[in-house]
């Protein structure tokens, strides 16, 4: 902008028009060069010009309704609702001050983050006032947010009677390095107790659930003696945590509950919507929540990782009314579906889609993810050891793993066998055809073969996304 109404877009011009007779052209474009300067170059033209004549007292303002995902920067007028207190957080040895807000008008309700600054003097804030806000929207973990650089009271509009938020934090509340967290939570899975060796050599366990609430959901860690609470909750009850903290996972939230914290059954309900993505409109990297009917599942496979630990995976293919996907459950999610559950209804949360074989779009449902079977209680699954038949099986693919075990897959499906049986060497990438025999879902191989490798661009694929799944 170079002072020149001339240059300026047609929007920001009408915005000038409304403030013909209060400011002078070139004041006005000073002041929306300032604004933007002052905002760092995270508003545009037009957005500054909003701001400007919003100080003016000029209406240029939006309704919460018609902020979405295009808009960079608003100014909107809106009721307080809710009040988060304000939490200390620390990142890269840095400490900061973090509140959060809700404020809704006749259009709709977004969340406002108030940072630093701003976070200090919340306390100053009361329900019910009506709060003029300016800041840069963005896609937070629950949906659109707005991050404030402006907020003042409305003097001009009383105070009305709003219900008054709980002083529990909200699932939308949780931050990074937050301590003393407060909320509750209705149970929407449940998982075992699992132990593992401290570095001081002393045995601890560990055991997880997820929770939701209107805001939406977390998975939940418990330590030491907090983790055998776990077997007391099934999906459906209401949970209070009290004096949790907030860890960064895999850049996933969780919440932390130790030996200063408590997890107790809950009196109050807790209201909680499943925000399912419909299977046609997922999409690579979008994590989501998908709902469906299982149309087919895969033989339980085994395989040891580079470190040693064993692991197992399970492929099935999910339907629901727009269309159908393949999914890749491992670990406990893979023990947690057999073959008697085809045809039934399941539930995957926060699933990683990628593209897969042949650059097809498929789920990666982890650690990270949940699981929920129509009918079953969510609790922690066991593993069926009914003996099975020994049947002679085997399969064509790309070596993916020859350390002590060697891993083969096809895109579709793979096998794991003791690098003692190969009568070849194998190194990973090499096309392999290996014939053997199935039993307990343990593969032996008889016999190993190299096969032309006629198809490198499927093999690269291949090859980088299991080696990032496993």
């Amino acid at each position: 902008m170079q002072g020149n109404l001339d240059h300026l877009s047609d929007d920001v011009t009408n915005i000038y028009e409304r403030l013909a007779n209060t400011i002078s052209r070139d004041e006005f474009v000073k002041r929306v060069n300032q604004k933007v300067e002052d905002m760092s170059g995270l508003c545009d033209d037009k957005t500054a010009a909003m701001l400007v004549a919003h100080e003016l007292g000029i209406d240029t303002i939006v309704q919460i309704g018609q902020i979405d995902g295009q808009t960079r920067a608003v100014a909107f007028v809106g009721k307080l609702s809710h009040i988060s207190p304000t939490r200390e957080f620390s990142r890269n040895g840095d400490v900061g001050h973090v509140a959060n807000l809700v404020v809704s008008d006749e259009t709709g309700s977004i969340r406002v983050v108030l940072w630093n600054d701003l976070a200090k003097h919340v306390e100053e804030l009361q329900i019910g006032q009506t709060l003029k806000i300016g800041g840069v929207v963005k896609e937070g973990p629950y949906g659109l947010e707005v991050n404030a650089r402006e907020i003042e009271v409305d003097e001009s509009v009383p105070n009305t009677e709003v219900a008054p938020s709980r002083d529990k934090e909200t699932i939308a509340d949780l931050l990074p390095g937050l301590n003393a967290v407060e909320m509750s939570g209705v149970v929407l899975e449940v998982g075992s107790v699992r132990t593992f060796t401290k570095r001081d050599g002393s045995v601890g366990k560990v055991s997880n659930i997820t929770i939701g609430d209107e805001t939406g959901r977390v998975r939940v860690t418990l330590w030491d003696d907090m983790a055998e609470n776990v077997i007391d909750f099934v999906s459906g009850d209401v949970v209070d945590i009290k004096n949790g903290y907030t860890r960064e996972r895999y850049e996933r939230l969780e919440l932390h509950v130790g030996s200063r914290g408590s997890l107790l059954k809950g009196t109050k309900s807790v209201e909680f919507v499943e925000q399912i993505t419909p299977i046609r409109e997922v999409k690579a990297g979008a994590s989501c929540t998908v709902e469906g009917v299982i149309e087919n599942v895969g033989s339980l496979r085994e395989f040891t990782r580079n470190n040693g630990s064993a692991g197992q995976v399970r492929n099935i293919v999910l339907k629901d009314d727009t269309g159908e996907i393949r999914a890749a459950l491992w670990g406990e999610k893979a023990i947690a579906i057999t073959e008697e559950d085809t045809h039934g209804s399941v539930i995957l949360r926060d699933c990683t889609p990628k593209n897969g074989f042949e650059n097809q779009l498929e789920l990666s449902v982890d650690w990270r993810s949940g699981l929920s079977l129509a009918g079953k209680a969510d609790q922690a699954p066991s593993q069926n050891t009914t003996p099975q038949e020994s049947t002679e099986g085997g399969i064509t693919g790309t070596v993916i793993s020859s350390g002590a075990a060697v891993c083969v897959d096809n895109g579709i499906d793979y096998e794991t066998f003791d690098k003692a049986f190969s009568n070849v060497t194998l190194d990973v990438g090499d096309e392999v055809t290996v014939v053997g025999v199935r039993t307990n879902d343990k593969f032996a191989a008889k016999s190993v073969s190299k096969t032309p490798q006629d198809v490198a661009a499927r093999k690269l694929t291949v090859i980088k996304r299991r080696l990032e799944e496993l």
